[in-house]
């Protein structure tokens, strides 16, 4: 039988975050932990919108880009 070939993945990038990301196994080329710059959602309408930074794992997939996903590096890994 042959060995799944994706992994399914959450989304971490704005405005996508909480989507599902299916990617080729075969395709991967690196997974690490990095930090991205996330909006706040402004509480009222003339309030400046302020970032924060979160954790996230970037899936590096060669020349078709990184995906930032929340599963952990040792998460991700174990699904490979």
């Amino acid at each position: 039988m042959k060995e799944n070939m994706f992994i399914k993945l959450t989304n971490a990038s704005p405005p996508y975050q909480g989507n599902t990301v299916v990617l080729k196994k075969d395709i991967i080329v690196s997974v690490f932990e990095t930090e991205i710059e996330l909006p706040v959602k402004p509480v009222e309408e003339n309030v400046v919108e302020m970032t924060h930074k979160e954790k996230v794992t970037a899936v590096f997939c060669g020349t078709v880009g990184a995906w930032y996903v929340k599963e952990t590096v040792e998460e991700v890994y174990a699904l490979l």
